[in-house]
């Protein structure tokens, strides 16, 4: 059984932006206490503790924003990135040439943009719309990487800024600091704590090409998950 267990968040521990479902938390409170577990997402803090019915201080690790906002077991911040407002300009300047283009007569323009701190966030259907409808909108993300591929040059631009950008989640695309990745992360988090990349597992629901998950390939073990049931079906088997 691994030392280390790292998570994706939406739709790997528990539904999009929602809480973990009730039966799950005991599940999840065991493997915190008799192993290392760290959350992996492109939320902000503040989100995984909205999620996740643990404390944050002293039963896992939060790695933010795509990791960029780190914080330890012991709540002490071990590292933090920060965009800088000429980058978020440019992104926000983008997210609403997409929004213009995808006409989606979405109600709350608010609810369409983050900045997160390390990490700006564009949702095409809002972040507080319901689940339903998100997950039935772009399941394979290839609404959106159809998105992203239409405008090589509005990303060019973005990338010579130092920002890159990729579907997350189940509506949103992701822009983050170029390279500073889930996987650019773990790896970072490894070397600081001397973990041996053998005694760890990643579960996530987007371990496929494209995807969110993707860069943790080949930097650590994957267990790829369909979704939260499957996640806590395995680790139950694991556990026993």
């Amino acid at each position: 059984m691994p030392k280390y267990f790292f998570f994706d968040l939406d739709n790997t521990l528990t539904p999009s932006r929602a809480p973990m479902k009730p039966e799950h938390a005991p599940i999840f409170a065991r493997l915190c206490d008799e192993r290392d577990v760290v959350v992996v997402t492109g939320g902000a803090q503040e989100q995984i503790q909205k999620q996740i019915p643990l404390s944050a201080i002293g039963n896992y690790v939060m790695l933010s924003q795509q990791g960029n906002h780190a914080v330890a077991k012991d709540g002490t911040l071990a590292w933090k990135e920060t965009v800088s407002p000429a980058q978020e300009k440019l992104v926000r300047e983008f997210a609403a040439l997409l929004t213009r283009e995808l006409n989606l007569g979405v109600e709350g323009r608010d609810d369409l943009f983050e900045n997160r701190g390390s990490q700006l966030a564009y949702s095409t259907l809002g972040f507080f719309e319901s689940n339903e409808k998100k997950y039935a909108y772009d399941p394979d993300q290839s609404k959106r990487r159809a998105l992203l591929a239409a405008h090589p040059n509005e990303l060019a631009m973005l990338r010579a800024a130092g920002i890159e950008a990729m579907p997350a989640g189940s509506t949103t695309i992701d822009f983050i600091l170029a390279g500073k990745n889930k996987g650019f992360s773990i790896a970072r988090w490894l070397t600081r704590e001397r973990w041996r990349a053998e005694d760890c597992i990643y579960f996530g629901d987007a371990l496929f090409p494209g995807g969110n998950d993707e860069t943790v390939i080949g930097v650590i073990p994957t267990r790829p998950v369909k979704d939260y049931e499957e996640t806590f079906a395995v680790l139950s088997n694991m556990l026993d």
